[in-house]
């Protein structure tokens, strides 16, 4: 079952947030030290904030999530971002993660205006890039050194997936 989180799904965030910063320290920016994502309250807002939203994927428990916001500047209102897309390792190759996504994508375009969607993907996670791939983004640049972790640099492919019409 997939399902837009409330705050009332904070603790079961929490919870895969860290799994996945510690599973896949190369796929993520943050880090378990440093994400801000870490804080109780701020998960609570912004599992509330009606401009953003955090899909979850549920079987007996939370096994996947992943976050969409929409660019906050006037220029740019019509971006939306996806990001922390994670699949527990027992969930995986079962559709989770294109059910996420794909809800995700459902949101960005139930707001008006929006036409691009933008995601990023290191070059460590090639299941997420086939995934992105599959559903229609395209990579308009790569970043070279956009992660370190420990001694090893991470490369980012940055894609961008163009809305039909009807978003416009």
């Amino acid at each position: 079952m997939i399902r837009r989180l409330t705050a009332s799904d904070a603790s079961a965030f929490l919870t895969v947030r860290r799994s996945a910063l510690e599973d896949a320290p190369f796929a993520f920016a943050s880090s378990p030290e440093d994400d801000r994502s870490r804080s109780r309250e701020f998960v609570e807002q912004s599992l509330a904030a009606s401009d953003q939203a955090v899909f979850g994927a549920f079987a007996a428990e939370l096994v996947g999530i992943v976050g969409v916001h929409r660019d906050r500047h006037l220029k740019a209102l019509h971006k939306c971002h996806l990001s922390g897309l994670y699949v527990a390792p027992a969930s995986r190759s079962a559709g989770v993660g294109r059910a996420l996504v794909t809800a995700a994508l459902e949101f960005a375009r139930s707001l008006p205006g929006v036409t691009h969607v933008f995601a990023g993907v290191t070059d460590r996670a090639p299941q997420a890039a086939a995934l992105y791939r599959d559903l229609g983004f395209t990579a308009w640049g790569v970043e070279q050194a956009a992660l370190r972790v420990g001694d090893a640099l991470v490369a980012e492919t940055h894609l961008v997936l163009t809305l039909d019409g009807d978003s416009a």
